[in-house]
């Protein structure tokens, strides 16, 4: 009599019984913590994620025009602060104050 009744346990017998399982479990258990490692540093450091509603400034209104919100920048001179953008934006939070 067949014994189909049986679950297959993911644990130290079946990496032993299954050598070829091993890689396959390091790749995806990589895979997720780098998965979730991005989305904590996504969370923390990108501008437009909001977690605080009750403060005064959503985040994306807090980049200056010369910061860099990328993870690699290249060229760095297009960062520079442009006078005119800069005296709209002073003039928008004028009338918020």
């Amino acid at each position: 009599m067949a014994n189909y009744g049986r679950t297959f346990g993911f644990g130290m017998q079946a990496f032993k019984k299954y050598p070829e399982l091993i890689p396959l479990a390091t790749i995806t258990g990589t895979a997720c913590v780098g998965a979730a490692g991005y989305v904590a540093y996504a969370l923390t450091t990108k501008p437009d994620v909001r977690f605080n509603k009750s403060s005064e400034l959503p985040p994306w209104e807090r980049v200056r025009p010369n910061e860099s919100r990328k993870m690699r920048v290249v060229n760095r001179s297009v960062y520079r602060a442009d006078p005119e953008v800069q005296q709209l934006r002073d003039e928008i939070n004028s009338f918020r104050g």
